[in-house]
């Protein structure tokens, strides 16, 4: 009965790196993160890899990048060389339970909410005017909760 139950929990770790350390969607929760899928062979991926450096470099948002063919280690350590150390490129796992559907187009974009939840999917070629868009909601400060109401029994 317990192996059932542990595996219907899923795995807590969705992606892994080219060194094999392993990446979980919760530890980016708190901030909107979004998640890029890519290949070489894309050329609309490439072209839109500055924009999604300058995103976090210049404006200190979350961005992964995630290969869209499954590869081994050593196939995501090629492809993964030639790209800026501010964007590891991720695989993910077989397993992985994820918040969004595996891309049928590329490049296709993910953008989640502090709490992890599918915010928005963008399919082709991000824009600077696109980006701009994204950083000005992922920087959108969360509403702030309603202060607890403190009720005395004196009146």
């Amino acid at each position: 009965m317990a192996g059932l139950l542990l595996g219907g929990c899923g795995e807590i770790t969705q992606f892994e790196k080219a060194s094999g350390a392993r990446v979980a969607l919760s530890e980016f929760y708190g901030r909107p993160l979004l998640v890029s899928y890519y290949a070489p062979w894309c050329a609309p991926c490439q072209s839109e890899l500055p924009l999604l450096q300058e995103m976090v470099t210049r404006r200190g948002l979350q961005v992964l990048l995630v290969s869209y063919d499954a590869t081994s280690q050593e196939e995501l350590g090629r492809q993964g060389a030639p790209l800026a150390p501010e964007l590891p490129l991720l695989r993910a796992l077989p397993n992985a339970r994820l918040p969004y559907p595996k891309p049928r187009a590329l490049p296709t974009s993910y953008l989640l909410d502090a709490s992890g939840q599918l915010k928005e999917t963008i399919t082709g070629e991000l824009s600077a005017r696109k980006v701009d868009e994204l950083v000005t909601t992922m920087l959108t400060p969360l509403p702030r909760p309603e202060p607890w109401m403190i009720y005395s029994s004196k009146q």
